[in-house]
């Protein structure tokens, strides 16, 4: 099935998005690494918001059918995975040699 893109609403891409899309590599692979350290910042970012914004929500907001402690335990689990995460993250981006932008991301994310 190809994608087909109606002529008129090509137009109505805003200049953001223009500029969004020209910082993409053409082949949608990552060739220097400069992009490679861009995309992983951004995955951390991703990972720490998500940890922050389950942290910020209490155990009984979660709407399961499931008892209290397992949602507890689920939760937890969550914020393990996502601690194991952005450790994994944090080791790849200190070999691309973007240490500091990592603990900046990290700590702005925290804010």
């Amino acid at each position: 099935m190809a994608l087909s893109v109606r002529k008129d609403a090509s137009q109505h891409t805003s200049n953001s998005d223009a500029l969004v899309i020209s910082m993409f590599p053409a082949h949608s692979m990552l060739e220097t690494t400069e992009q490679i350290r861009r995309f992983e910042l951004l995955r951390l970012a991703f990972f720490v918001l998500k940890l922050r914004k389950l942290e910020q929500r209490p155990a009984e907001e979660q709407t399961s059918m499931e008892g209290p402690q397992k949602q507890k335990d689920e939760q937890e689990f969550r914020r393990n995975l996502l601690h194991h995460v952005i450790f994994q993250q944090v080791l790849t981006l200190i070999q691309l040699d973007a240490r500091r932008q990592a603990m900046q991301i990290i700590e702005t994310c925290q804010n």
